[in-house]
């Protein structure tokens, strides 16, 4: 059986690839206005011929295919696995060689050697020519003995002596326009993006840098004239907005515009979030839209940081020389929600307000990209540190940032940036100052060790509590130790190069990681000291304690924190601590990297003098003073108060919601009866569903009877601290069986 393909080529095979795919023009992306306003069309209806931009919609059917068959197969549902793969393959899209391969395997394992040779063949003919696994595959055990086989097999291997990959094709850029077409654009498939591939004419001796009027347009001819400014020939300017918020490119001659064919177009691949382009030029683009309506209205670049896969885009663009500019619309708002985004990252520029509010900075970074000598702009194209250095030049240079010790608080780092701040003369020089053995690091960033949470016991969301969390578990009658851990950190946004998020679902006060930057580079190979700095959050809350003398790794110790001002004295009140990392090669700071705890303000969380959680009230998510994102966090309604023992161990809570009280243990599991002396003696795991009656309605958080029922024994009369000694399925629950309060 054939489970995974990384292949990276123009034919649009459906490749077998683990991941959720989240297609433009599949959700209500609207500009970013207050009022009526363009909307993404819906997806085009499928085409009599595919182009390489269904390759992502072909993608994501073979991904939801290969799965299902996967689960048949493993139940050893062979028959229904067949009748899958036959179906599958009478659709053109699914029609291909690993899904004929996978046929051939289910047939053979049934011995319908016919059948089984008849799809291996079609395997073979579609492309399939990897004739070690074939000859290897323990699914077609019944056919190796046969001629037909082996002469299939030499066939696979022959197609793959004879196979030759694709070459990639340069398209020539015309008038000033670099088109995005089927002929350029190739899909990798393991990485969910296309790459755009673009030729650009020798440049023009006599192209002016700029037709900007003012002191910086002078500054940038003056460079020019005189050989040090580079400009911005072999530049791409990618609009992402169908043309609603254009920059004024015009004022740069040498960049050059980025249009997309029609085949793109009709999958709305031109519109929105930017997260599946990445060119062989360096490129700065811009999307003034947002998603408004509905409770997950979010801007672009909040959408962006909600999944790992998407975050990865961002932080992938970022170091292959693109940066993009989102407007914030009603995500950084004093009046508003506050400052809403649950991460900082250093990979895009966010502007305060709604359409329009990026066009000023789009114009500041291309003046700093036109000013940089041409010798220093050519090696940060060729180190991909473009970007970051873009980004420290912009941060540094801004009107709140004093100095050098100003950049290292959250004065220069704040998550959106309002256009008074910008100080574009100041971003030139900056640039144009820079030498080649100067240009700063990149700060890369690995999670090395953090605590984990427990589902069902140190939170609660959908999906998470089907099963007791329990330090002893006994299923025949003799106590035996087996921990119940959960290897997936249901905490983790995402770990990126330059960029960690957590979300704080867990009650305990205090959380730890250790973090390194030990796979930072410098391009001139200029030894390295770090700084770790709190840029947003309580001093008194947050320890960040480095564990070498050039601070490589730090250990970070974040407890929990209520909503609160980004700064003393602000209006703006956000839920987010934000650690920055810089690294300083002993000329200059490196760009910001990120390490962001989100903190939901829907939870008022009150903790005892020990810093045990004492009780959970769970807020409406949905109001202005106790917001939390529903892409990140399902809102309950109920409220949790906490009991624990002499010694300190947790002995369960009560929950109190519409007026009634449940009582659980301190597994998770709802008390239905008790002893003598009031301990739990029965219960029954508990599921947690998140429910949405429509699009346009807020998630919330459902508590439903789960599979199990428990019974529990204790050591001795006074013992407190309770055992599973019995596991059964079960029943529905009757009247003698109620929750005990």
């Amino acid at each position: 059986m054939q489970t995974q393909d990384r292949s990276s080529c123009r034919r649009l095979f459906a490749w077998p690839v683990f991941a959720v795919l989240i297609l433009p023009g599949t959700s209500s992306l609207w500009s970013a206005e207050d009022g009526a306003s363009e909307k993404a069309p819906p997806p085009a209806a499928e085409p009599t011929e595919d182009t390489v931009f269904d390759a992502p919609q072909i993608q994501a059917m073979q991904t939801s295919l290969l799965l299902r068959f996967l689960q048949l197969a493993q139940a050893k549902k062979l028959a229904e696995a067949e009748d899958l793969l036959t179906r599958a393959v009478q659709e053109r899209r699914l029609d291909n060689a690993a899904n004929r391969y996978n046929l051939a395997c289910a047939q053979a394992v049934q011995g319908k050697t016919e059948a089984a040779l008849a799809s291996l063949a079609a395997a073979v003919e579609r492309g399939w020519a990897n004739a070690e696994h074939l000859r290897k595959d323990a699914d077609l055990e019944s056919l190796r003995a046969l001629p037909r086989f082996e002469e299939l097999a030499q066939a696979a291997a022959e197609q793959a002596q004879q196979a030759k990959p694709t070459p990639p094709v340069q398209a020539a850029v015309k008038d000033g326009v670099a088109l995005v077409s089927d002929a350029n654009t190739n899909w990798f498939p393991q990485v969910q993006q296309f790459l755009v591939l673009h030729q650009f004419p020798p440049a023009d001796p006599n192209q002016p840098i700029t037709t900007l009027s003012g002191p910086v347009g002078d500054l940038l001819r003056q460079w020019h004239k005189e050989g040090t400014a580079a400009g911005l020939h072999g530049f791409l300017y990618d609009n992402h907005d169908r043309d609603h918020s254009n920059m004024d490119f015009g004022r740069f001659p040498g960049l050059t515009r980025v249009e997309y064919a029609e085949p793109a177009k009709k999958r709305g691949f031109d519109h929105g979030l930017q997260q599946l382009f990445l060119h062989n030029a360096p490129t700065i683009g811009n999307s003034s839209t947002a998603l408004v309506a509905g409770p997950l209205w979010s801007s672009q670049s909040r959408i962006a940081l909600r999944q790992a896969r998407t975050a990865n885009v961002l932080a992938q663009q970022y170091l292959n020389n693109h940066l993009y500019f989102y407007p914030e619309h009603r995500d950084h708002d004093a009046d508003g929600f506050g400052d809403v985004y649950h991460a900082n990252t250093p990979y895009t520029i966010t502007s305060q307000g709604s359409s329009g509010s990026d066009r000023a900075f789009l114009h500041a970074v291309a003046c700093t990209l036109a000013a940089f000598r041409p010798d220093t702009q050519r090696l940060l194209i060729e180190k991909k540190l473009l970007m970051p250095t873009v980004q420290m030049v912009f941060r540094r240079s801004r009107k709140p940032v004093a100095g050098p010790d100003d950049y290292l608080t959250g004065k220069a780092h704040p998550t959106v940036f309002g256009e008074e701040t910008l100080d574009v003369e100041k971003m030139v020089r900056a640039a144009h100052d820079l030498k080649p053995d100067e240009i700063p690091p990149l700060v890369l960033l690995r999670v090395v060790e953090e605590d984990t949470a427990r589902a069902g016991v140190d939170y609660f969301e959908a999906g998470d509590a089907d099963k007791v969390n329990t330090d002893k578990v006994n299923t025949d009658k003799v106590n035996t130790h087996k921990v119940n851990t959960h290897k997936v950190n249901v905490e983790k946004v995402f770990d990126t190069v330059s960029a960690i998020a957590r979300v704080a679902r867990a009650t305990r006060w205090q959380r730890r990681m250790l973090v390194s930057a030990e796979n930072s580079r410098d391009p001139n190979n200029r030894p390295l000291v770090y700084h770790w700095r709190l840029l947003r959050g309580d001093p008194e809350r947050v320890q960040i304690k480095p564990l070498d003398p050039q601070g490589t790794q730090a250990e970070l110790l974040v407890a929990w924190h209520e909503r609160r001002p980004i700064e003393p004295g602000s209006a703006l009140l956000s839920s987010r601590v934000d650690i920055g990392v810089f690294a300083h090669n002993g000329a200059h700071y490196s760009a910001p990297a990120f390490i962001s705890w989100y903190f939901p303000a829907n939870e008022r969380r009150t903790y005892d003098d020990a810093r045990r959680i004492a009780a959970v009230e769970y807020r409406p998510a949905s109001q202005p003073e106790s917001y939390a994102d529903p892409a990140l966090l399902t809102p309950a309604s109920w409220r949790d108060v906490y009991q624990y023992d002499p010694q300190g161990q947790l002995l369960g809570w009560t929950r109190t919601r519409d007026g009634a009280t449940e009582a659980f243990t301190r597994d998770g599991a709802l008390v239905l009866k008790r002893d003598e002396q009031g301990r739990a003696s029965e219960a029954r795991t508990v599921r947690y569903v998140r429910e949405q009656q429509s699009s346009g309605q807020w998630p919330v958080l459902r508590q439903e009877p789960g599979p199990e029922r428990l019974t529990y024994t204790y050591q001795s009369d006074t013992h407190q601290l309770g055992e599973i000694s019995a596991r059964q399925p079960a029943e529905p629950l009757s009247p003698a069986q109620s929750p005990a309060e």
